[in-house]
């Protein structure tokens, strides 16, 4: 079986986040570490709390590292560093009115920017409408700050409901996109947008490990027969679900390589490998000899 596998392994904010944690650790010793979203086994904080033996070999200061996931446990003189999902503004003002020190925000630069792009248009009269899924994190942190400005926020799931979007005098519109969301779909909304000549201002907010992630997949998916996604239950894994299953019908979502069944590959030479930005390539590899064990 010839294994076939894209971009993969920790995005690049995940990879900052692990790697300014250990300089710090190294450098200044012991501190706390949390973020929203928190849980969950593919949780990157999570896996420090295991203490898992590839992430410690790659980044051995995160051994010192102890997670918080209860805020009130924290007080005065308590040392904390934000992990890649950051926490809320009113979060962060509260720890530290209570004397906590927020000794850094490793929040992904890319999540950071969707923020404060829609703080902006919103503060600047603008509706948003925001390509991306409406249970994600990122569409539901642009939809409490539009309306922290009294502004409407539109979700886009498809192409075509862009076209619901209302045109109304005096409420411009500002298109922007979930940072891990499906980057086909937000260029489809982009080209209708122009084709309709709709007075609406498009701002770029995925990043570029999505482009970078789903092209690859997209590419590895039309050479395979079949492709296997390691599904973290993230946006990200997500999206690469929905441009995978574009170019090849049989894609097969698990959680481990456990779940992956032998009949998958009937009649298959080629498999590819493919992983949400929470899925470590140590994993990928795994699954690659798992899959080629299998198949012999």
């Amino acid at each position: 079986m010839k294994i076939l596998t894209g971009d993969s392994g920790f995005c690049l904010g995940i990879a900052r986040a692990y790697r300014k944690m250990n300089e710090r650790t190294r450098n200044e010793g012991r501190f706390s570490v949390t973020h929203q979203n928190a849980g969950g086994e593919f949780d990157t904080l999570t896996r420090i709390a295991r203490q898992e033996n590839e992430l410690l070999a790659e980044y051995p200061g995160l051994g010192e590292l102890s997670v918080v996931r209860d805020l009130s446990e924290l007080g005065q003189g308590d040392r904390l560093v934000l992990g890649f999902h950051g926490l809320s503004k009113d979060t962060k003002q509260n720890l530290v009115a209570r004397g906590v020190d927020l000794v850094a925000d490793l929040t992904c630069p890319f999540i950071a920017k969707l923020g404060k792009v829609v703080e902006r248009l919103a503060r600047d009269g603008f509706d948003i409408a925001i390509v991306g899924a409406k249970d994600n994190h990122h569409c539901q942190v642009a939809e409490r700050i539009a309306g922290e400005h009294n502004r409407r926020c539109f979700v886009i799931e498809r192409p075509d409901d862009i076209d619901a979007v209302p045109d109304e005098e005096g409420r411009p519109i500002a298109l922007v996109g979930q940072v891990t969301g499906n980057t086909q779909v937000f260029a489809q909304v982009v080209e209708r947008i122009r084709a309709s000549k709709a007075p609406i201002k498009v701002v770029k907010t995925m990043c570029s490990d999505s482009y970078a992630r789903q092209k690859a997949a997209v590419d590895v998916a039309q050479r395979a027969d079949l492709v296997i996604l390691l599904d973290d239950g993230g946006g990200a894994a997500q999206s690469l679900f929905e441009v995978c299953s574009r170019s090849n019908k049989r894609v097969y979502r698990v959680r481990s390589k456990e779940e992956i069944q032998p009949h998958w590959f009937d009649g298959a030479q080629r498999t590819a490998i493919v992983g949400g930005i929470l899925v470590p390539s140590w994993v990928i590899a795994e699954t690659a000899r798992y899959i080629e064990t299998m198949t012999e």
